[in-house]
């Protein structure tokens, strides 16, 4: 099938800007100088940048988290519903598509054996336009259920009426599984005299992909590959510090005093991130996703068009927090999660840890994740430029449970979210069962001391972000199995498991909610629970997830098909 033909996609002359029927000569376009291979990199970094607000409004409004306002137009409307048609901007393909051909072309130029100062200097270039290409594949392959795979660039005429091959997601990813060597161990920045602004993260992507062949495959080596790489990356970045680095407390058991100083975490926590889109970068409009978000950034507050669903609020609301007084050896528990609310004035919104802000009572709920307002929303700070985070060490901890939880180890998965590991939590045999550990596997070998509780990279659970000292918590919520998607009041692991399939399903109902508390609106919820779905066998975790925003849902997406955005014939 012809790629301009196939499923109507896009306009093959959209995607490669072609105006003629000539072809374009290439002959002479090796890139083989640093300056030369600057000018192309930065130039797929600006097409990567188209992405970014779509890569959020597809991937979080189409889950549980986000909800349209009164205020959304059609196409905000029906990505959240379900019925977007082809026509929606939001659909389009021909960007996804722009990114994969461009990278083609630099991949396909760029000469890796150009030494300088005795190293291969382009080698790290390569690696990271190599993610960026699998990264967009990715995205474009999860989103439509579908992708046209090609690796040369698509040039001419005569380019674009071969035939190339249309892969499902599992065939896809498998072939993206081949390329993990080249980019794998590229973790930093490249630079150039500064820093990289955007790049996709080596290690998380090929974690992704393998525990997406984890879900479409069941076969345990790839969560093991997968553990091994999230497991290799924390102990190698002193950056990571632990899960609970950045916490959010409060100073007494009377619950009025609260400690916000690492709320302002946020940026410090990238591992990968592209900028969000300008509306125009001369003058410095308002950034289209701080424009969707915020209700007042131009004094129209119609442009006020996504929130948090209610099923956001009420998820971190519903969650306990514990209050653990050290020198009583007392207990103390209140409701809500710290992450959900941003304790800053109106006067003056900033990017912190925490994802909503009322910006009037509980009536108008605000995604604040986004925002750098100031005087009370009449200017924007030029000098902050929103990113979209793709990956952050918050995220790399779940990822590594959700590894954890697929090798058929939900206590160890479990002590990731409640306790953190540490050579004292893995030898206690009431957080995890030994039987997990025994031989205990190298990736999960945190004995060295410096991950004790006194050590620099002390592991503490990522729950204790928002909900103060879960790992004392000894209250149990009793549930039924046929209840096992409801929120539990208290931290802790069941009595009422039986299985080891029964506590399996248990920790992925706990990492989907601690996904939902700690990444809301970064724009991964959807694929998340498409790929816990997928594990499970069971499309009714994703339905009920989804249906907890608009319970209308529920049926539609029993039907995985319906999943997917839409891709004319």
């Amino acid at each position: 099938m012809f790629i301009c033909v196939l499923g109507g996609f896009m306009s093959c002359q959209d995607m490669l800007n072609i105006n003629s029927n000539s072809y374009l000569d290439t002959k002479d376009n090796n890139l083989n100088t640093p300056n030369d291979t600057l000018y192309s990199v930065v130039g797929i970094l600006k097409q990567l940048q188209k992405l970014s607000d779509r890569y959020v409004v597809v991937g979080e409004l189409r889950g549980d988290l986000m909800s349209i306002t009164e205020n959304s137009d059609m196409d905000l409307q029906d990505i959240a519903n379900f019925t977007a048609t082809t026509d929606n901007p939001y659909v389009s393909t021909k960007e996804y598509y722009a990114v994969i051909n461009n990278c083609n072309f630099y991949l396909q130029h760029v000469d890796t054996s150009v030494i300088s100062g005795g190293k291969k200097v382009l080698k790290g270039e390569y690696a990271v336009v190599k993610a960026m290409r699998d990264w967009t594949y990715m995205q474009l392959v999860l989103n439509y259920g579908k992708a046209v795979y090609f690796t040369e660039p698509i040039l001419s005429i005569a380019d674009m009426n071969k035939d190339y091959p249309v892969l499902s997601p599992q065939q896809l990813i498998e072939k993206l599984l081949l390329d993990i060597p080249d980019f794998i161990d590229y973790t930093a920045y490249p630079t150039w005299g500064g820093s990289f602004s955007g790049f996709i993260s080596g290690p998380m992507l090929a974690g992704d992909m393998l525990l997406w062949m984890g879900a479409y495959t069941g076969n345990r080596s790839y969560y093991e590959l997968a553990a091994n790489i999230y497991y290799s990356y924390i102990i190698n970045n002193n950056n990571c510090r632990g899960a609970g680095f950045y916490l959010n407390n409060y100073m007494n058991s009377d619950f009025d005093v609260l400690d916000n100083s690492s709320w302002s975490f946020f940026s410090s926590e990238d591992i990968s991130m592209i900028p969000a889109s300008m509306t125009s970068s001369e003058t410095l409009d308002w950034p289209p996703i701080m424009i969707l978000t915020y209700p007042e950034l131009t004094g129209n507050a119609f442009e006020y068009k996504v929130k948090p669903s209610q099923a956001a609020i009420d998820l971190w609301n519903n969650e306990v927090y514990v209050y653990y007084n050290s020198s009583t050896k007392e207990l103390f528990y209140t409701k809500g999660d710290l992450r959900g609310n941003c304790t800053y004035s109106a006067s003056s919104i900033q990017p912190c840890g925490s994802y909503y802000y009322a910006a009037e009572g509980d009536s108008l709920p605000t995604i604040a994740k986004y925002g750098y307002i100031v005087s009370n929303g009449s200017s924007y700070n030029s000098n902050f430029n929103p990113v979209i985070n793709l990956y952050r060490i918050g995220q790399l901890y779940l990822r590594y449970a959700e590894a954890l939880n697929g090798l058929e180890k939900p206590s160890l998965a479990f002590a990731v979210l409640k306790y953190g590991l540490s050579g004292e939590v893995l030898r206690d045999s009431t957080k995890i069962n030994q039987s997990e550990i025994t031989p205990l596997p190298p990736y999960c070998d945190f004995t060295d001391p410096k991950f004790s509780v006194n050590g620099n990279q002390s592991q503490t659970g990522i729950h204790s972000r928002g909900s103060g000292n879960p790992e004392q918590d000894t209250l149990y919520y009793s549930f039924r199995k046929e209840t096992l998607q409801a929120n539990s009041d208290y931290y802790g692991f069941p009595a009422a498991l039986e299985t080891l399939q029964d506590s399996i399903q248990f920790v992925d109902v706990m990492i989907c909610k601690e996904l939902g508390l700690e990444t809301a609106f970064e724009g991964a919820r959807f694929q998340d629970l498409m790929r816990l779905s997928i594990r499970r066998n069971d499309n009714g975790f994703l339905a009920k997830w989804v249906g907890r925003r608009n319970p209308a849902l529920t049926a539609t997406l029993m039907n995985q098909d319906k999943w997917y955005l839409p891709t004319p014939e």
